[in-house]
Protein backbone atom coordinates (compact mmCIF):
# COMPACT_ATOMS: atom_id res chain seq x y z
CA UNK A 1 0.00 0.00 0.00
CA UNK A 2 1.35 3.44 -0.93
CA UNK A 3 0.94 6.33 1.47
CA UNK A 4 1.23 10.00 0.71
CA UNK A 5 4.41 11.64 1.97
CA UNK A 6 2.58 14.20 4.08
CA UNK A 7 0.55 11.41 5.73
CA UNK A 8 3.62 9.32 6.48
CA UNK A 9 5.69 12.16 7.89
CA UNK A 10 2.98 14.56 9.14
CA UNK A 11 4.61 17.36 7.10
CA UNK A 12 5.70 18.27 3.59
CA UNK A 13 7.92 15.92 1.66
CA UNK A 14 11.38 15.90 3.28
CA UNK A 15 13.98 17.84 1.30
CA UNK A 16 17.28 15.99 0.94
CA UNK A 17 20.62 17.42 -0.22
CA UNK A 18 23.24 14.92 -1.43
CA UNK A 19 26.88 15.84 -0.71
CA UNK A 20 29.42 13.69 -2.58
CA UNK A 21 32.72 13.75 -4.46
CA UNK A 22 33.28 13.05 -8.17
CA UNK A 23 35.61 10.06 -7.62
CA UNK A 24 35.05 8.37 -10.97
CA UNK A 25 32.30 7.54 -13.45
CA UNK A 26 31.19 4.40 -11.56
CA UNK A 27 30.81 6.28 -8.26
CA UNK A 28 28.94 9.15 -9.95
CA UNK A 29 26.56 6.60 -11.48
CA UNK A 30 25.90 5.10 -8.04
CA UNK A 31 25.12 8.53 -6.59
CA UNK A 32 22.82 9.42 -9.47
CA UNK A 33 21.02 6.08 -9.11
CA UNK A 34 20.53 6.74 -5.38
CA UNK A 35 19.15 10.20 -6.22
CA UNK A 36 16.67 8.75 -8.71
CA UNK A 37 15.57 6.02 -6.27
CA UNK A 38 15.01 8.53 -3.46
CA UNK A 39 12.82 10.68 -5.70
CA UNK A 40 10.96 8.00 -7.68
CA UNK A 41 10.70 5.15 -5.14
CA UNK A 42 11.17 7.04 -1.87
CA UNK A 43 8.99 10.07 -2.64
CA UNK A 44 11.65 12.47 -1.30
CA UNK A 45 12.53 15.91 -2.65
CA UNK A 46 16.17 14.96 -3.29
CA UNK A 47 18.61 17.51 -4.75
CA UNK A 48 21.76 16.78 -6.78
CA UNK A 49 24.17 19.11 -8.56
CA UNK A 50 23.88 17.22 -11.89
CA UNK A 51 20.38 18.50 -12.50
CA UNK A 52 21.04 22.00 -11.20
CA UNK A 53 23.89 22.20 -13.73
CA UNK A 54 21.45 22.14 -16.65
CA UNK A 55 21.15 25.91 -16.10
CA UNK A 56 23.82 28.46 -15.24
CA UNK A 57 24.39 28.58 -11.48
CA UNK A 58 26.13 30.68 -8.88
CA UNK A 59 27.47 27.50 -7.27
CA UNK A 60 28.47 28.85 -3.83
CA UNK A 61 25.00 30.39 -3.47
CA UNK A 62 23.34 27.19 -4.80
CA UNK A 63 25.23 25.02 -2.27
CA UNK A 64 24.43 27.44 0.57
CA UNK A 65 20.74 27.44 -0.30
CA UNK A 66 20.43 23.68 -0.73
CA UNK A 67 22.41 22.91 2.44
CA UNK A 68 20.45 25.42 4.51
CA UNK A 69 16.99 24.50 3.17
CA UNK A 70 17.52 20.73 3.40
CA UNK A 71 15.74 18.75 6.09
CA UNK A 72 18.49 16.15 5.74
CA UNK A 73 22.01 16.20 4.27
CA UNK A 74 23.31 12.87 2.95
CA UNK A 75 27.11 12.52 3.09
CA UNK A 76 28.22 9.81 0.63
CA UNK A 77 31.38 7.94 1.64
CA UNK A 78 34.20 7.70 -0.92
CA UNK A 79 38.01 7.98 -0.97
CA UNK A 80 37.92 11.38 -2.69
CA UNK A 81 35.34 12.73 -0.25
CA UNK A 82 37.65 11.82 2.62
CA UNK A 83 40.67 13.44 0.97
CA UNK A 84 38.87 16.62 -0.03
CA UNK A 85 37.02 16.96 3.25
CA UNK A 86 40.27 16.81 5.23
CA UNK A 87 42.23 19.34 3.13
CA UNK A 88 42.88 22.72 4.68
CA UNK A 89 41.94 24.23 1.32
CA UNK A 90 41.19 22.98 -2.22
CA UNK A 91 44.21 21.87 -4.24
CA UNK A 92 44.42 23.64 -7.60
CA UNK A 93 40.68 24.26 -7.49
CA UNK A 94 39.85 20.52 -7.31
CA UNK A 95 37.19 19.54 -4.80
CA UNK A 96 35.88 23.01 -4.00
CA UNK A 97 32.32 21.75 -3.57
CA UNK A 98 33.22 19.10 -0.99
CA UNK A 99 35.58 21.54 0.76
CA UNK A 100 32.82 24.14 1.05
CA UNK A 101 30.10 21.69 2.14
CA UNK A 102 32.24 19.99 4.80
CA UNK A 103 33.14 23.39 6.26
CA UNK A 104 29.43 24.15 6.57
CA UNK A 105 28.99 20.83 8.39
CA UNK A 106 31.84 21.55 10.79
CA UNK A 107 30.38 24.97 11.62
CA UNK A 108 26.93 23.50 12.26
CA UNK A 109 28.42 20.69 14.34
CA UNK A 110 30.08 23.32 16.54
CA UNK A 111 27.14 25.76 16.77
CA UNK A 112 24.16 23.36 16.84
CA UNK A 113 25.40 19.81 17.51
CA UNK A 114 21.96 18.36 18.31
CA UNK A 115 20.43 19.65 15.08
CA UNK A 116 23.52 18.52 13.15
CA UNK A 117 23.31 14.97 14.52
CA UNK A 118 19.63 14.79 13.57
CA UNK A 119 19.87 15.97 9.98
CA UNK A 120 23.35 14.99 8.70
CA UNK A 121 23.24 11.32 7.73
CA UNK A 122 26.33 9.39 6.68
CA UNK A 123 25.55 6.96 3.86
CA UNK A 124 27.67 4.01 2.68
CA UNK A 125 26.84 2.79 -0.85
CA UNK A 126 27.57 -0.70 -2.24
CA UNK A 127 31.31 -1.31 -2.52
CA UNK A 128 32.20 1.62 -0.27
CA UNK A 129 33.64 1.54 3.27
CA UNK A 130 32.80 3.30 6.54
CA UNK A 131 36.39 4.52 6.80
CA UNK A 132 35.92 6.69 3.68
CA UNK A 133 34.49 9.67 5.60
CA UNK A 134 36.61 12.66 6.67
CA UNK A 135 38.05 12.23 10.17
CA UNK A 136 35.71 14.75 11.77
CA UNK A 137 32.79 12.54 10.61
CA UNK A 138 34.51 9.31 11.53
CA UNK A 139 33.70 9.01 15.24
CA UNK A 140 32.28 5.56 15.94
CA UNK A 141 29.59 7.06 18.12
CA UNK A 142 27.91 8.55 15.02
CA UNK A 143 25.64 6.11 13.18
CA UNK A 144 26.05 5.26 9.52
CA UNK A 145 23.34 4.08 7.17
CA UNK A 146 24.41 1.40 4.71
CA UNK A 147 22.58 1.09 1.38
CA UNK A 148 23.32 -2.58 0.55
CA UNK A 149 21.80 -2.52 -2.94
CA UNK A 150 20.80 0.28 -5.27
CA UNK A 151 17.17 -0.67 -5.60
CA UNK A 152 13.89 -0.03 -3.80
CA UNK A 153 14.67 -2.56 -1.09
CA UNK A 154 18.19 -1.17 -0.57
CA UNK A 155 17.00 2.37 0.24
CA UNK A 156 14.26 1.30 2.66
CA UNK A 157 16.27 1.86 5.84
CA UNK A 158 17.37 5.32 4.65
CA UNK A 159 13.84 6.37 3.64
CA UNK A 160 12.45 5.08 6.95
CA UNK A 161 14.99 7.18 8.83
CA UNK A 162 14.18 10.34 6.86
CA UNK A 163 10.40 9.94 6.97
CA UNK A 164 10.22 8.88 10.61
CA UNK A 165 8.91 5.37 9.96
CA UNK A 166 10.82 3.06 12.34
CA UNK A 167 11.22 -0.51 11.24
CA UNK A 168 10.70 -1.75 14.78
CA UNK A 169 8.30 -0.28 17.34
CA UNK A 170 8.70 -1.03 21.04
CA UNK A 171 5.86 -3.24 22.31
CA UNK A 172 3.76 -2.02 25.25
CA UNK A 173 4.98 -3.01 28.71
CA UNK A 174 3.02 -5.76 30.46
CA UNK A 175 2.71 -6.49 34.18
CA UNK A 176 5.76 -7.59 36.14
CA UNK A 177 5.55 -11.37 36.58
CA UNK A 178 5.90 -13.08 39.99
CA UNK A 179 8.25 -16.10 39.93
CA UNK A 180 8.44 -18.95 42.51
CA UNK A 181 11.77 -19.37 44.33
CA UNK A 182 14.26 -21.73 42.69
CA UNK A 183 14.93 -25.17 44.14
CA UNK A 184 18.05 -25.78 46.17
CA UNK A 185 21.10 -26.88 44.21
CA UNK A 186 21.25 -29.99 46.42
CA UNK A 187 17.97 -31.24 44.93
CA UNK A 188 18.72 -30.27 41.33
CA UNK A 189 18.53 -33.15 38.80
CA UNK A 190 21.85 -34.52 37.58
CA UNK A 191 22.97 -33.64 34.08
CA UNK A 192 22.63 -36.16 31.28
CA UNK A 193 25.55 -38.05 29.75
CA UNK A 194 28.37 -36.05 28.25
CA UNK A 195 27.74 -35.09 24.65
CA UNK A 196 23.98 -35.40 24.89
CA UNK A 197 23.45 -31.66 24.26
CA UNK A 198 22.57 -30.58 20.75
CA UNK A 199 25.61 -29.44 18.75
CA UNK A 200 24.96 -27.12 15.82
CA UNK A 201 26.07 -28.40 12.42
CA UNK A 202 28.31 -25.58 11.20
CA UNK A 203 28.77 -27.18 7.79
CA UNK A 204 25.13 -27.60 6.89
CA UNK A 205 21.98 -26.12 8.33
CA UNK A 206 19.75 -23.93 6.23
CA UNK A 207 22.44 -23.09 3.73
CA UNK A 208 21.22 -25.63 1.16
CA UNK A 209 24.36 -27.75 1.65
CA UNK A 210 26.57 -25.17 -0.01
CA UNK A 211 28.55 -24.37 3.16
CA UNK A 212 27.53 -20.77 3.69
CA UNK A 213 25.39 -19.61 0.76
CA UNK A 214 21.64 -20.00 0.97
CA UNK A 215 19.35 -20.81 -1.94
CA UNK A 216 18.40 -17.16 -2.41
CA UNK A 217 22.04 -16.08 -2.61
CA UNK A 218 22.72 -18.69 -5.26
CA UNK A 219 19.68 -17.65 -7.28
CA UNK A 220 20.79 -14.02 -7.29
CA UNK A 221 24.33 -15.01 -8.27
CA UNK A 222 23.07 -17.24 -11.08
CA UNK A 223 21.16 -14.28 -12.48
CA UNK A 224 24.47 -12.40 -12.82
CA UNK A 225 26.98 -15.11 -13.79
CA UNK A 226 25.09 -17.96 -15.44
CA UNK A 227 26.09 -18.23 -19.09
CA UNK A 228 29.09 -15.88 -18.71
CA UNK A 229 32.17 -17.58 -20.17
CA UNK A 230 35.29 -17.30 -17.97
CA UNK A 231 37.55 -14.57 -19.40
CA UNK A 232 41.32 -15.07 -19.60
CA UNK A 233 41.98 -13.38 -16.26
CA UNK A 234 39.26 -15.21 -14.24
CA UNK A 235 41.68 -17.92 -13.10
CA UNK A 236 43.46 -15.26 -11.00
CA UNK A 237 40.16 -14.54 -9.20
CA UNK A 238 39.59 -18.27 -8.63
CA UNK A 239 43.07 -18.69 -7.16
CA UNK A 240 42.69 -15.59 -4.96
CA UNK A 241 39.60 -17.13 -3.33
CA UNK A 242 41.91 -19.63 -1.59
CA UNK A 243 44.08 -16.90 -0.09
CA UNK A 244 45.64 -13.54 -0.77
CA UNK A 245 48.47 -13.42 -3.28
CA UNK A 246 51.65 -14.96 -1.88
CA UNK A 247 49.99 -16.94 0.95
CA UNK A 248 50.11 -20.74 1.30
CA UNK A 249 46.42 -21.02 0.42
CA UNK A 250 46.95 -19.04 -2.74
CA UNK A 251 49.94 -21.19 -3.73
CA UNK A 252 48.05 -24.44 -3.02
CA UNK A 253 44.89 -23.51 -4.94
CA UNK A 254 43.63 -26.37 -7.16
CA UNK A 255 43.18 -25.94 -10.92
CA UNK A 256 39.99 -24.35 -12.19
CA UNK A 257 37.08 -26.56 -13.35
CA UNK A 258 37.55 -27.74 -16.93
CA UNK A 259 35.10 -28.26 -19.74
CA UNK A 260 32.35 -26.09 -21.19
CA UNK A 261 31.48 -24.28 -17.95
CA UNK A 262 30.55 -20.72 -17.06
CA UNK A 263 31.57 -18.48 -14.15
CA UNK A 264 28.55 -19.61 -12.14
CA UNK A 265 29.81 -23.21 -12.37
CA UNK A 266 33.18 -22.03 -11.02
CA UNK A 267 31.38 -20.38 -8.09
CA UNK A 268 29.37 -23.56 -7.40
CA UNK A 269 32.60 -25.56 -7.42
CA UNK A 270 33.99 -23.24 -4.73
CA UNK A 271 30.68 -23.46 -2.85
CA UNK A 272 31.22 -27.19 -2.36
CA UNK A 273 34.48 -26.58 -0.51
CA UNK A 274 34.39 -26.18 3.27
CA UNK A 275 35.40 -23.06 5.10
CA UNK A 276 35.93 -22.43 8.83
CA UNK A 277 32.80 -21.21 10.68
CA UNK A 278 32.56 -17.43 10.84
CA UNK A 279 34.77 -16.86 7.77
CA UNK A 280 33.78 -15.71 4.31
CA UNK A 281 32.97 -18.60 1.93
CA UNK A 282 35.35 -19.11 -0.96
CA UNK A 283 32.57 -18.52 -3.48
CA UNK A 284 32.08 -15.03 -2.03
CA UNK A 285 35.78 -14.14 -2.16
CA UNK A 286 35.78 -15.37 -5.77
CA UNK A 287 32.87 -13.08 -6.65
CA UNK A 288 34.66 -10.21 -4.87
CA UNK A 289 37.73 -10.76 -7.05
CA UNK A 290 35.62 -11.13 -10.20
CA UNK A 291 34.06 -7.74 -9.52
CA UNK A 292 37.52 -6.17 -9.41
CA UNK A 293 38.44 -7.79 -12.72
CA UNK A 294 35.25 -6.77 -14.51
CA UNK A 295 35.53 -3.21 -13.17
CA UNK A 296 38.78 -2.81 -15.13
CA UNK A 297 37.07 -3.59 -18.44
CA UNK A 298 36.11 -1.05 -21.09
CA UNK A 299 32.87 -2.69 -22.19
CA UNK A 300 29.68 -1.31 -20.55
CA UNK A 301 28.51 -4.88 -19.89
CA UNK A 302 31.64 -5.56 -17.82
CA UNK A 303 31.29 -2.41 -15.74
CA UNK A 304 27.62 -3.12 -15.11
CA UNK A 305 28.44 -6.69 -14.07
CA UNK A 306 31.11 -5.39 -11.68
CA UNK A 307 28.54 -3.19 -9.92
CA UNK A 308 26.07 -6.06 -9.64
CA UNK A 309 28.71 -8.39 -8.19
CA UNK A 310 29.86 -5.77 -5.67
CA UNK A 311 26.27 -5.25 -4.57
CA UNK A 312 25.80 -9.03 -4.17
CA UNK A 313 28.95 -9.36 -2.02
CA UNK A 314 28.01 -6.38 0.15
CA UNK A 315 24.52 -7.74 0.74
CA UNK A 316 25.81 -11.21 1.63
CA UNK A 317 28.40 -9.91 4.11
CA UNK A 318 25.85 -7.58 5.68
CA UNK A 319 23.15 -10.27 6.03
CA UNK A 320 25.62 -12.75 7.55
CA UNK A 321 27.40 -10.11 9.69
CA UNK A 322 30.76 -11.16 8.26
CA UNK A 323 33.86 -8.92 8.16
CA UNK A 324 34.63 -6.83 5.09
CA UNK A 325 36.94 -8.43 2.55
CA UNK A 326 40.39 -6.98 1.85
CA UNK A 327 41.05 -5.20 -1.42
CA UNK A 328 41.82 -7.53 -4.29
CA UNK A 329 45.38 -7.37 -5.63
CA UNK A 330 45.37 -5.96 -9.14
CA UNK A 331 43.93 -8.44 -11.60
CA UNK A 332 46.39 -8.68 -14.48
CA UNK A 333 44.32 -7.95 -17.57
CA UNK A 334 46.37 -7.60 -20.73
CA UNK A 335 43.81 -6.01 -23.06
CA UNK A 336 44.87 -2.69 -24.55
CA UNK A 337 43.45 0.05 -26.76
CA UNK A 338 45.43 2.28 -29.09
CA UNK A 339 44.08 5.78 -29.68
CA UNK A 340 45.28 7.49 -32.85
CA UNK A 341 44.56 11.20 -32.58
CA UNK A 342 44.74 13.38 -35.68
CA UNK A 343 44.29 17.18 -35.72
CA UNK A 344 44.23 19.26 -38.89
CA UNK A 345 47.36 21.29 -39.61
CA UNK A 346 46.25 24.92 -39.94
CA UNK A 347 48.73 25.81 -42.71
CA UNK A 348 49.14 22.54 -44.64
CA UNK A 349 45.99 21.17 -46.26
CA UNK A 350 45.77 17.39 -46.07
CA UNK A 351 48.32 17.25 -43.24
CA UNK A 352 47.65 16.41 -39.61
CA UNK A 353 49.39 16.60 -36.28
CA UNK A 354 49.40 13.05 -34.92
CA UNK A 355 49.88 11.22 -31.65
CA UNK A 356 49.21 7.63 -30.55
CA UNK A 357 48.33 6.56 -27.01
CA UNK A 358 48.17 3.12 -25.39
CA UNK A 359 45.50 2.49 -22.74
CA UNK A 360 45.51 -0.81 -20.81
CA UNK A 361 42.99 -2.43 -18.47
CA UNK A 362 45.46 -3.15 -15.67
CA UNK A 363 45.09 0.19 -13.91
CA UNK A 364 48.14 1.91 -15.40
CA UNK A 365 47.91 5.46 -16.69
CA UNK A 366 47.58 5.87 -20.48
CA UNK A 367 50.98 6.16 -22.15
CA UNK A 368 51.86 8.07 -25.30
CA UNK A 369 53.81 5.94 -27.77
CA UNK A 370 54.19 8.50 -30.58
CA UNK A 371 55.76 10.95 -30.59
CA UNK A 372 58.06 9.67 -27.91
CA UNK A 373 58.66 11.89 -24.86
CA UNK A 374 60.75 14.99 -25.63
CA UNK A 375 60.36 14.38 -29.37
CA UNK A 376 59.24 17.00 -31.85
CA UNK A 377 55.58 17.06 -32.95
CA UNK A 378 54.72 14.70 -35.79
CA UNK A 379 53.05 16.01 -38.94
CA UNK A 380 51.72 13.38 -41.36
CA UNK A 381 49.28 12.83 -44.18
CA UNK A 382 46.78 9.94 -44.05
CA UNK A 383 49.33 7.44 -45.40
CA UNK A 384 51.90 8.68 -42.90
CA UNK A 385 49.37 8.10 -40.11
CA UNK A 386 48.98 4.50 -41.30
CA UNK A 387 52.73 3.95 -41.19
CA UNK A 388 52.91 5.58 -37.75
CA UNK A 389 50.24 3.22 -36.45
CA UNK A 390 51.98 0.23 -38.04
CA UNK A 391 55.14 1.10 -36.12
CA UNK A 392 53.17 0.99 -32.86
CA UNK A 393 51.68 -2.45 -33.57
CA UNK A 394 55.03 -4.18 -33.13
CA UNK A 395 55.31 -6.24 -29.92
CA UNK A 396 58.42 -4.32 -28.84
CA UNK A 397 56.41 -1.08 -28.93
CA UNK A 398 53.13 -2.39 -27.53
CA UNK A 399 54.91 -3.98 -24.59
CA UNK A 400 55.43 -7.59 -23.45
CA UNK A 401 52.29 -9.64 -22.93
CA UNK A 402 49.93 -6.87 -24.11
CA UNK A 403 46.95 -8.09 -26.15
CA UNK A 404 45.68 -5.29 -28.37
CA UNK A 405 41.90 -5.36 -28.58
CA UNK A 406 40.76 -2.06 -30.09
CA UNK A 407 42.09 0.78 -32.24
CA UNK A 408 40.35 4.15 -31.90
CA UNK A 409 40.72 7.03 -34.35
CA UNK A 410 40.00 10.37 -32.68
CA UNK A 411 39.70 12.57 -35.73
CA UNK A 412 38.18 15.82 -37.01
CA UNK A 413 34.69 15.81 -38.44
CA UNK A 414 35.93 15.60 -42.02
CA UNK A 415 37.69 12.24 -41.47
CA UNK A 416 34.78 10.32 -39.95
CA UNK A 417 34.23 8.28 -43.13
CA UNK A 418 37.90 7.57 -43.83
CA UNK A 419 38.37 3.81 -44.31
CA UNK A 420 40.60 3.31 -41.26
CA UNK A 421 39.34 -0.25 -40.79
CA UNK A 422 40.56 -1.11 -44.31
CA UNK A 423 44.13 0.05 -43.72
CA UNK A 424 46.56 -2.70 -44.61
CA UNK A 425 49.03 -3.10 -41.76
CA UNK A 426 51.96 -5.46 -41.56
CA UNK A 427 51.75 -7.87 -38.64
CA UNK A 428 54.77 -10.13 -38.33
CA UNK A 429 55.20 -11.42 -41.91
CA UNK A 430 51.70 -10.80 -43.30
CA UNK A 431 49.67 -7.73 -44.16
CA UNK A 432 46.07 -7.70 -42.92
CA UNK A 433 43.16 -5.27 -42.99
CA UNK A 434 43.13 -3.53 -39.61
CA UNK A 435 39.39 -4.11 -39.01
CA UNK A 436 39.72 -7.88 -39.50
CA UNK A 437 42.25 -8.14 -36.69
CA UNK A 438 41.07 -5.54 -34.17
CA UNK A 439 37.92 -3.70 -33.20
CA UNK A 440 38.17 -0.40 -35.10
CA UNK A 441 36.05 2.60 -34.11
CA UNK A 442 36.13 6.35 -34.68
CA UNK A 443 35.71 9.19 -32.22
CA UNK A 444 34.82 12.79 -33.05
CA UNK A 445 36.39 15.49 -30.89
CA UNK A 446 34.88 18.35 -32.90
CA UNK A 447 31.35 17.48 -31.77
CA UNK A 448 31.78 16.80 -28.04
CA UNK A 449 32.70 20.05 -26.35
CA UNK A 450 30.00 22.61 -27.17
CA UNK A 451 27.22 23.94 -24.94
CA UNK A 452 25.91 21.18 -22.62
CA UNK A 453 26.83 18.27 -24.91
CA UNK A 454 29.43 16.92 -22.49
CA UNK A 455 26.79 16.28 -19.84
CA UNK A 456 24.30 14.81 -22.30
CA UNK A 457 26.99 12.57 -23.77
CA UNK A 458 28.05 11.34 -20.31
CA UNK A 459 24.53 10.88 -18.94
CA UNK A 460 23.58 8.66 -21.88
CA UNK A 461 26.64 6.50 -21.30
CA UNK A 462 25.75 6.18 -17.60
CA UNK A 463 22.27 5.09 -18.60
CA UNK A 464 23.74 2.42 -20.89
CA UNK A 465 25.96 0.99 -18.13
CA UNK A 466 22.91 0.56 -15.87
CA UNK A 467 20.91 -1.54 -18.35
CA UNK A 468 20.99 -5.30 -18.60
CA UNK A 469 20.70 -7.55 -21.66
CA UNK A 470 20.54 -4.71 -24.18
CA UNK A 471 17.48 -2.61 -23.38
CA UNK A 472 15.19 -2.04 -26.36
CA UNK A 473 15.34 1.68 -25.60
CA UNK A 474 19.09 1.82 -26.22
CA UNK A 475 18.98 2.01 -30.03
CA UNK A 476 16.88 4.02 -32.46
CA UNK A 477 16.86 3.60 -36.23
CA UNK A 478 16.81 6.68 -38.47
CA UNK A 479 15.80 6.05 -42.08
CA UNK A 480 14.84 8.03 -45.17
CA UNK A 481 11.36 8.57 -43.76
CA UNK A 482 12.92 10.75 -41.03
CA UNK A 483 14.72 13.18 -43.38
CA UNK A 484 12.32 16.04 -42.59
CA UNK A 485 12.01 15.14 -38.89
CA UNK A 486 15.63 15.29 -37.73
CA UNK A 487 15.23 18.54 -35.79
CA UNK A 488 12.17 17.11 -34.03
CA UNK A 489 14.07 13.92 -33.21
CA UNK A 490 16.96 15.87 -31.70
CA UNK A 491 14.43 17.75 -29.54
CA UNK A 492 12.90 14.45 -28.36
CA UNK A 493 16.32 12.94 -27.61
CA UNK A 494 17.20 15.99 -25.51
CA UNK A 495 14.41 15.09 -23.08
CA UNK A 496 15.76 11.67 -22.04
CA UNK A 497 18.99 9.77 -21.36
CA UNK A 498 18.15 7.21 -24.04
CA UNK A 499 18.65 6.16 -26.77
CA UNK A 500 22.43 5.97 -26.66
CA UNK A 501 22.92 4.55 -30.16
CA UNK A 502 21.57 5.89 -33.44
CA UNK A 503 21.67 3.45 -36.37
CA UNK A 504 21.43 5.48 -39.58
CA UNK A 505 19.98 3.67 -42.60
CA UNK A 506 19.35 6.77 -44.72
CA UNK A 507 20.54 6.84 -48.34
CA UNK A 508 22.49 9.98 -47.39
CA UNK A 509 23.64 9.10 -43.92
CA UNK A 510 25.46 12.28 -42.96
CA UNK A 511 22.41 14.38 -41.89
CA UNK A 512 21.37 11.54 -39.55
CA UNK A 513 24.90 11.24 -38.18
CA UNK A 514 25.05 15.00 -37.56
CA UNK A 515 21.70 14.91 -35.75
CA UNK A 516 22.92 12.09 -33.50
CA UNK A 517 26.12 13.98 -32.65
CA UNK A 518 24.14 17.18 -31.99
CA UNK A 519 22.10 15.25 -29.40
CA UNK A 520 25.19 13.94 -27.58
CA UNK A 521 24.89 10.31 -28.70
CA UNK A 522 27.98 8.29 -27.68
CA UNK A 523 27.36 5.55 -30.29
CA UNK A 524 26.44 6.05 -33.95
CA UNK A 525 26.61 3.44 -36.71
CA UNK A 526 26.12 4.07 -40.45
CA UNK A 527 27.44 3.18 -43.91
CA UNK A 528 29.93 5.24 -45.89
CA UNK A 529 28.45 7.42 -48.62
CA UNK A 530 30.55 5.85 -51.38
CA UNK A 531 29.29 2.36 -50.48
CA UNK A 532 25.61 3.29 -50.01
CA UNK A 533 25.57 4.50 -53.64
CA UNK A 534 26.37 0.94 -54.77
CA UNK A 535 23.06 -0.95 -55.35
CA UNK A 536 24.81 -4.27 -54.69
CA UNK A 537 25.61 -3.30 -51.09
CA UNK A 538 22.83 -4.38 -48.66
CA UNK A 539 21.48 -1.79 -46.24
CA UNK A 540 22.66 -1.56 -42.67
CA UNK A 541 19.66 -3.45 -41.15
CA UNK A 542 20.55 -6.51 -43.23
CA UNK A 543 24.25 -6.38 -42.35
CA UNK A 544 24.31 -5.74 -38.62
CA UNK A 545 22.29 -6.58 -35.52
CA UNK A 546 22.38 -3.52 -33.26
CA UNK A 547 20.01 -4.81 -30.55
CA UNK A 548 22.82 -5.09 -27.98
CA UNK A 549 24.78 -1.83 -28.07
CA UNK A 550 27.48 -3.10 -25.70
CA UNK A 551 28.51 -5.75 -28.25
CA UNK A 552 28.74 -3.44 -31.26
CA UNK A 553 32.56 -3.11 -31.48
CA UNK A 554 32.91 -6.89 -31.45
CA UNK A 555 29.93 -7.44 -33.80
CA UNK A 556 31.38 -5.02 -36.37
CA UNK A 557 34.72 -6.83 -36.17
CA UNK A 558 32.93 -10.16 -36.76
CA UNK A 559 31.13 -8.65 -39.77
CA UNK A 560 34.43 -7.54 -41.30
CA UNK A 561 35.67 -11.15 -41.16
CA UNK A 562 32.46 -12.75 -42.47
CA UNK A 563 33.39 -14.45 -45.75
CA UNK A 564 29.70 -14.93 -46.63
CA UNK A 565 29.37 -11.14 -47.05
CA UNK A 566 30.83 -9.32 -50.06
CA UNK A 567 34.03 -7.40 -49.39
CA UNK A 568 32.55 -3.99 -50.18
CA UNK A 569 29.49 -4.62 -48.01
CA UNK A 570 31.43 -5.65 -44.92
CA UNK A 571 33.79 -2.71 -45.41
CA UNK A 572 30.92 -0.21 -45.65
CA UNK A 573 30.03 0.05 -41.94
CA UNK A 574 31.36 2.90 -39.77
CA UNK A 575 31.08 2.71 -35.98
CA UNK A 576 31.48 5.82 -33.86
CA UNK A 577 32.12 4.62 -30.30
CA UNK A 578 32.81 7.56 -28.02
CA UNK A 579 33.30 6.35 -24.44
CA UNK A 580 33.17 9.34 -22.04
CA UNK A 581 34.76 7.20 -19.30
CA UNK A 582 37.96 7.44 -21.38
CA UNK A 583 37.87 10.97 -22.81
CA UNK A 584 40.40 12.07 -25.39
CA UNK A 585 42.19 15.34 -24.61
CA UNK A 586 41.24 18.45 -26.52
CA UNK A 587 44.57 20.31 -26.19
CA UNK A 588 45.59 21.50 -29.68
CA UNK A 589 48.33 19.39 -31.22
CA UNK A 590 50.56 22.28 -32.22
CA UNK A 591 54.25 23.02 -31.71
CA UNK A 592 53.50 24.75 -28.42
CA UNK A 593 50.68 22.61 -27.10
CA UNK A 594 51.55 19.04 -28.01
CA UNK A 595 50.63 16.81 -25.08
CA UNK A 596 53.72 15.69 -23.18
Amino acid sequence: MEIEADTATKRARPRVFISYAHDDAAHITQVETLYELLRVKGGLDAKLDFYAGVQSQDWPWWMHREYTDADYVLVIASPEYKVRGERAEPLDGVGRGVYWETRKMMTEMYVAPTRWLHRVLMVVLPGRCETEFPDFLGAERISRIRVPTLDERGIEKLVRRITGQPERVEPPMGPIPVYPPQSSLLSAPSPGPAGAADVPDVAGGADDGAHGLGAQAWRLLADILEGVAPPRWAEQAYQWSFGETGTLGWAAAPPVPVGDVDLYAWARDLGERRHPPGTVPKAVTFVHALAAGFAAGENPDERRRARELNAWVTRFLSDCELPALPAVPRIERTEATLTVRLAEHPQQQGSFYAEIWRRTTDGRRPERLRPEPSSAPIVVNVEGARLLLESCLRPDTLGPGVRLQRVEFAVPDGLLEEGFDQWEVRLRRDSRALGKVYEVVVRCLDRRWGDDLVERWSSRWRWLTRQRDGSGLATVWVGDEHVDQLDDLVGEWYETDHPVCVAVSMARARPGVDAALDAGMPVVVWQRACDREDPTVPGLPKLLDVSNVSRLPLDVKVLRRDRDVADRARASVVLLWDDPDHPVGVVPLSDKNLIA
